[in-house]
């Protein structure tokens, strides 16, 4: 089960972040190139995310999230998926974040979703470069 009536009252960017910034982010992404094994690993992959909106109990919750696991699944999904593909679904995820009023509004909330947003492309630089020295 999803987040309680209550907390989406009291706390609507734990509903949101799934709803309008990882599925918006998802229908964004052009995923038709894959092969089955890939579509079954970024299904797998957003499942890890979507799965874990059940703990949230405050934004802090989804906070601590985005800072740990949430870049952990990235980084793993990147091992796995087409990095491009990885990285727009990821970063997509948290621009469309950033544009929500809970998230814009609020400036602890929005540094940490620009926080994640670099470590992201960071990683994903970092990973490039790597492969075109071994390459």
């Amino acid at each position: 089960m999803s987040a309680t009536a209550a907390q989406i009252k009291y706390d609507p960017l734990l509903y949101k972040f799934i709803r309008s910034c990882l599925n918006r982010a998802y229908a964004m992404i052009d995923d038709s190139q894959l092969s089955a094994e890939e579509r079954y690993s970024l299904e797998t992959m957003l499942q890890r995310v979507r799965s874990v909106e059940e703990s949230w109990r405050s934004v802090e919750d989804l906070l601590n999230f985005l800072k740990s696991e949430f870049i952990a699944i990235y980084e793993d999904g990147l091992k796995r998926l087409p990095k491009d593909l990885v990285k727009n679904l990821f970063v997509r995820t948290i621009e469309l974040c950033l544009e929500l009023p809970e998230v814009s509004s609020k400036d602890n909330i929005k540094r940490v979703f620009e926080e994640v947003r670099e470590i992201l492309l960071r990683k994903y630089e970092e990973l490039k470069k790597e492969e075109s020295k071994s390459g």
